[in-house]
């Protein structure tokens, strides 16, 4: 097969930071390795919520990187809802527990019914004309499309329209059921054009890549067809020099925004009552909170008498979060409180286990985070209300455990081949 050139359509690329990056960006880098030229299409003007600039350093050298400018509704939106000059936090996060007013609540309303799939839908139109124009002088083996943003989906769908060229479309989330999409003030017609539109990626693309097991299951009952399992995954090379670091405390880390369903109330309350019991643990407690927060957090460790134990901070670089894992003692990773919860996998996961750090998990004991986990050393889970044995826990934190030999299935170099073989599949066809 003389032409592997794939042009990969994502809206998060470096500069721009977060996990949305992460997946396609070191997947380029090992099907670049697999003989693939990839070929990458984003916006020149994204409104990411964080920027990572020591990302653009892990762009395999000669990729193309196509941009053109996007125009988003954002600062419409947060002048509307009163939020004027601050970043739009994804996934429903309140910055302030008070209830959203009138204008916040009709700034939402336009926001769902309006702008579908999502607030990037006014590019659709201009990014597929570029792309099917660039197409009749460049050829290409094959398009992916990565969402969410679902936009993207919609953008590589209508180049398969106009172009016949083999499309594969990969959800980082589902689409309507996500977790938060019950939460959208939709009317009749807005929730009938994003089942509509859904169907149409569903049934055009050649092919359908999905994170997690329950998700998957969903998706093929969804479409009637087969969706292929690509779990998310850690890069081999960011722990290829990873060294603990003695904990001088007992350090409690969690990397990554929580947002209300994901704030886990009755672990705060069980340590701040075993931390109040005993003394000795909390001369040594310290809680590392990295990323976006509810309003919920801060006033629940107010609450449990944790707020003097806890240090906050926005955002960090990927290159510095791996340095965050060497040096704690222990991983908390709170799974989404929701109708979905069971087919949730964070992709923060794969980095807290490829760092052999202890992992205390909040969620359902049955849901693919557990399934994973519980294959793994060094792992405990308990459901949203289930009391905690805090000795167990920190009896378990005193050994670092080995999990050299588990954790080859969820490398994304490993991950890569995957999608090697559906892309050889889809051009070969």
């Amino acid at each position: 097969m003389a032409n592997k050139k794939i042009l990969i359509l994502t809206y998060y690329w470096p500069p721009s930071g977060g996990t949305g990056v992460q997946r396609w960006l070191h997947f380029t880098r090992y099907l670049k390795e697999l003989g693939w030229e990839p070929i990458i299409f984003t916006p020149s003007n994204p409104e990411a919520p964080v920027q990572d600039p020591k990302l653009l350093a892990q762009i395999p050298e000669g990729v193309e990187v196509l941009k053109i400018p996007i125009w988003e509704p954002t600062q419409l939106y947060m002048r509307l809802s009163g939020n004027k000059g601050k970043q739009l936090q994804t996934g429903f996060m309140q910055e302030s527990k008070k209830k959203p007013g009138l204008l916040q609540r009709f700034a939402l309303y336009i926001r769902a019914n309006l702008f579908i799939p999502d607030a990037k839908m006014a590019w659709i139109r201009p990014a597929s004309r570029y792309l099917t124009n660039y197409l009749q002088t460049n050829n290409v083996a094959a398009i992916i499309s990565t969402g969410p943003p679902h936009t993207m989906h919609l953008i590589a769908r209508n180049v398969k329209r106009a172009t016949n060229l083999p499309w594969l479309a990969d959800f980082r989330d589902p689409w309507t059921q996500i977790d938060w999409f019950e939460q959208l003030p939709l009317n009749k017609r807005g929730l009938a054009k994003h089942h509509a539109l859904e169907r149409t990626v569903l049934q055009e693309a050649d092919q359908l890549t999905i994170v997690s097991s329950n998700w998957q299951q969903q998706m093929q009952a969804i479409c009637g067809r087969d969706v292929a399992l690509v779990t998310n995954g850690f890069a081999p090379e960011d722990f290829s020099n990873f060294q603990h670091q003695p904990d001088p405390n007992f350090t409690i880390l969690h990397t990554g925004s929580i947002n209300k369903d994901r704030n886990p109330s009755a672990l705060w309350k069980s340590l701040g009552n075993y931390t109040q019991n005993n003394p000795d643990f909390a001369a040594k407690l310290q809680i590392r909170l990295i990323g976006a927060l509810d309003a919920n957090v801060r006033s629940d460790l107010e609450a449990a008498g944790l707020l003097p134990y806890t240090q906050m901070e926005n955002f960090v670089p990927h290159a510095r979060v791996i340095e965050e894992l060497a040096a704690c003692s222990l991983l908390l990773l709170p799974i989404n409180n929701v109708n979905n919860q069971m087919g949730i996998v964070p992709g923060k996961v794969f980095e807290y286990l490829a760092s052999e750090q202890p992992i205390l998990a909040i969620g359902p004991s049955d849901g693919d985070s557990a399934n994973i986990l519980r294959s793994q050393a060094g792992t405990h889970i308990v459901g949203f209300e289930d009391p905690i044995e805090w000795p167990t826990i920190i009896a378990m934190c005193a050994n670092k455990p080995n999990r050299k030999d588990t954790l080859t299935p969820y490398s994304r170099k490993e991950l890569s081949l995957k999608i090697h073989a559906i892309l050889l599949d889809l051009v070969q066809k």
